[in-house]
């Protein structure tokens, strides 16, 4: 039974698309959502697991006609063909083939029948059993930037829970932008950018960069540079979210919120890099110190570097400093370079028994270490 299937398309390659999935062997729909293609679908995640086999409706961005994708599962028959005499046997052959009408909205698989002349000597009267083919679903091999993200899915968040206290932000509603991610976390913030004012979806895959799907802690972006040297760049804007409220004896207050910047290295031999951090914390008013504290938004972009893929990053452009307004997610990083990888993650801390703090530097040095290296060293998959 296959268990992925890449849905894909030569002309549509690189776009966004809605699927919806109907198996064969049960009268439901199951909305994938909105993808890049091509994608990658393993419908054994699914919670009963699925296989691939059914009809896949896929409605590319921009297009009003839907494409229909019908996957048939594979039913081997034996049939019997006797044969009396030496006399060739002409044993018609039908192959199904998909004809596109006049209307670019209505798609009909039309069979068309081919004969094809099959001699079959015979020396006695014996029964032949001549295996009927079937169609089989080719399944296309992942590439560097497909297995990263898989690799990340399963293996991240346990590295994720090695922080104190660490805060499984909300992806609410979770297109491009986290409109509450819990306890005044977001407002409409963590829109992720690459080289441009484009937002990217959570879950996509391009040929050159990962955004990780929504509910996948921690939040990864990454992005292959190529093998030659030029600019990429990760932006995340947005607000982190201003609580307020009124307190008794104080009256209205509003918890203000704080920016703090730090960077280290990480080495694991032959996977090394540089990492810069901002983190937004809300500081509660003194006459609020025993309440509840807002978790800390903390980004950690990040270079990937080794010496066997002879990477060269000629300069990290940082201005993460720029933005004054620390009510305002506003903060680009642009790594110059080739034969390497640049990335973001979207780490979290929440203390409720104490006010607020980051993340510790040597935890954020660490958590790369068990992520990054393990992932890098694992797959060992590049494809400059």
């Amino acid at each position: 039974m296959s268990t992925t299937i890449v849905i894909s398309s030569i002309n549509y390659d690189g776009e966004m698309a809605d699927i919806l999935f109907k198996p064969d062997n049960n009268n439901i729909t199951i909305n994938i959502g909105e993808v890049t293609l091509p994608y990658i679908f393993n419908p054994s995640l699914l919670t009963p697991p699925r296989d691939v086999y059914g009809t896949y409706t896929i409605l590319i961005k921009n297009t009003k006609c839907p494409n229909i994708m019908n996957v048939p599962r594979p039913e081997p028959s034996n049939t019997p063909t006797p044969t009396l005499t030496k006399t060739p046997t002409l044993t018609p052959t039908v192959t199904p083939t998909v004809t596109m009408t006049a209307d670019p909205c209505f798609v009909t698989p039309t069979p068309t029948n081919s004969v094809t002349p099959t001699v079959t000597p015979t020396h006695t009267i014996t029964p032949t059993l001549t295996r009927t083919p079937t169609p089989t679903v080719t399944v296309t091999p992942l590439t560097c930037l497909q297995k990263y993200n898989k690799w990340w899915e399963s293996n991240s968040f346990p590295a994720y829970t090695g922080v104190s206290n660490h805060f499984n932000y909300v992806y609410v509603p979770g297109l491009t932008s986290i409109s509450n991610g819990g306890f005044s976390m977001f407002n409409n913030g963590n829109v992720i950018l690459l080289n441009n004012p484009i937002p990217r979806l959570y879950g996509s895959i391009g040929l050159e960069y990962l955004v990780t799907r929504k509910n996948v802690w921690p939040q990864l972006t990454l992005v292959n540079l190529g093998n030659i040297i030029a600019p990429h760049s990760i932006s995340e804007v947005g607000s982190p979210g201003i609580p307020s409220g009124n307190d008794p004896t104080n009256g209205p207050y509003t918890i203000t919120r704080q920016v703090f910047l730090t960077e280290g290295t990480y080495n694991c031999g032959n996977i090394t890099g540089s990492w810069y951090r901002y983190s937004n914390i809300g500081v509660n008013p003194s006459f609020l110190s025993g309440s509840t504290p807002t978790p800390s938004i903390e980004y950690v972009w990040f270079t990937v570097e080794s010496p066997a893929w002879g990477t060269v990053i000629s300069l990290v452009d940082d201005d993460r400093g720029s933005v004054s307004n620390p009510n305002q997610l506003d903060s680009t990083m642009t790594a110059n370079g080739k034969n390497g990888f640049f990335g973001m993650v979207l780490l979290s801390k929440f203390n409720q028994s104490s006010p607020s703090t980051i993340i510790p530097d040597n935890q954020v040095t660490v958590f790369l270490e068990t992520t990054i290296c393990e992932m890098f060293n694992y797959l060992n998959c590049v494809d400059f």
